[in-house]
């Protein structure tokens, strides 16, 4: 199979959402920008983009960056949000196909995906997530992270959220409205780990930093012992959190992450390459996979150039950045998972260095733009519609 000619898809992707995105287009007339022109490293960064904002709901602009009639939608994806504003993306079933599979890629790849046999996740189950978040426009929308999962449902998955029915109807009896309280299973997560240790089971454990960090830390103080884990046993940290806020879950200290590898590491005994890291956004399809680096003591991520390009901008000027390890705001290009909304060319709030253009010198990857994310434009804050009532049950359950 030939490789893609990714400068040129971008270009013809470009022109067409520009003919089919109102919104786009204006962008592109004020900026004058030449569609013709042959894209080239060098001036990759002529291509006009969109703004992160533009897809938060509290803007009323999603729908404009539509390429399709929103009733042709799969559904809305909509992200897991922070601050209570989340961003809606409409997509086609064509274009959810392959974000899943650039996120599986990068499970396989990183994360030994096809020698898995169990999943142990910090997140509700599907069920519970097809039932959420609700709809807009009159099209339903699901959360970014429910379509991730499902590329795990054939897996045999262990859910730790679960959902408290009473605790809801308790609190629409006293507040005359409805409000989630989930929290997590302290007795299953241990009777889990327990089997896979017992039972050597090729397992995953991931999602939220944060809740993986605090429980382990927890049940390591209450029962003074981890786990001796099969060499098999991995742990896939993705969306951040090291700050110590991820979706609705805000503690109030941050996440060292050097701390984070050698405690977990420890805890379950397994080296630090069991650990595998994952970047990407609700606005763009890219998904990319890191691991822990010893030469920048900081997760490196990879940007496989056959989906498209990254580049940084100068948080004050916007100018292109054309050096490494300077800071400036990730831009995510693709031609690629964008043919139902205008998402081939998104500025995002993500602060972050590129650290090498083409190849990671620690783990050998070519054709890969090795870089790191350093912090968020935006704030953080923790809050949604959820209740997160015991995140913490080997801090909070005595009778565990």
């Amino acid at each position: 199979m030939s490789k893609p000619d990714v400068m040129n898809d971008i270009r013809i992707q470009a022109k067409e959402i520009a003919d089919d995105v109102k919104l786009y287009r204006e962008i592109c007339e004020k900026e004058e920008y030449d569609f013709d022109q042959t894209i080239k490293e060098s001036n990759i960064d002529e291509i006009p983009y969109i703004n992160w904002s533009y897809f938060k709901e509290s803007n009323q602009r999603y729908s404009e960056l539509l390429r399709i009639p929103y009733k042709n939608l799969s559904h809305w994806t909509i992200s897991s949000s922070t601050s209570g504003d989340p961003s809606i993306v409409g997509r086609g079933t064509q274009d959810i196909e392959i974000f899943k599979r650039n996120y599986k890629r990068v499970f396989q790849e990183y994360s030994n995906m096809d020698s898995i046999e169990d999943l142990i996740l910090f997140a509700p189950c599907l069920r519970f997530m097809n039932r959420m978040p609700g709809s807009w426009m009159g099209k339903r929308g699901f959360l970014f992270y429910r379509d991730i999962t499902k590329i795990w449902q054939d897996y045999n998955i262990t859910y730790l959220l679960k959902f408290k029915f009473w605790k809801l109807i308790l609190h629409y009896i006293t507040h005359f409205k409805a409000k989630a309280f989930i929290e997590i299973d302290g007795k299953l997560l241990k009777k889990t780990l327990k089997r896979v240790e017992e039972e050597r089971i090729p397992t995953l454990i991931a999602n939220s930093a944060p809740l993986m960090y605090e429980n382990f830390i927890h049940y390591r103080k209450r029962y003074k012992d981890g786990f001796d884990m099969p060499e098999s046993f991995r742990i896939q940290t993705g969306g951040g959190g090291w700050n110590g806020v991820k979706g609705r879950v805000k503690l109030d200290h941050q996440i060292n992450k050097a701390s984070f590898f050698e405690k977990i590491g420890d805890f379950f005994n397994i080296p630090i390459s069991n650990f595998a890291d994952l970047f990407g956004a609700t606005e763009t399809p890219i998904a990319c996979g890191g691991h822990w680096s010893k030469k920048y003591n900081d997760i490196v991520l990879h940007m496989d150039k056959e989906q498209g390009r990254i580049i940084l901008r100068a948080i004050d000027t916007l100018e292109k950045i054309k050096k490494t390890k300077q800071r400036g705001v990730l831009q995510a290009i693709t031609p690629y998972g964008v043919d139902t909304y205008a998402g081939h060319s998104i500025l995002l709030d993500d602060i972050a260095e590129i650290l090498d253009f083409n190849r990671c010198d620690e783990c050998g990857r070519e054709n890969v733009i090795v870089f790191r994310i350093i912090d968020k434009l935006t704030p953080e804050i923790g809050k949604g519609c959820t209740s997160f009532h015991n995140l913490y049950p080997f801090k909070n359950n005595p009778n565990l």
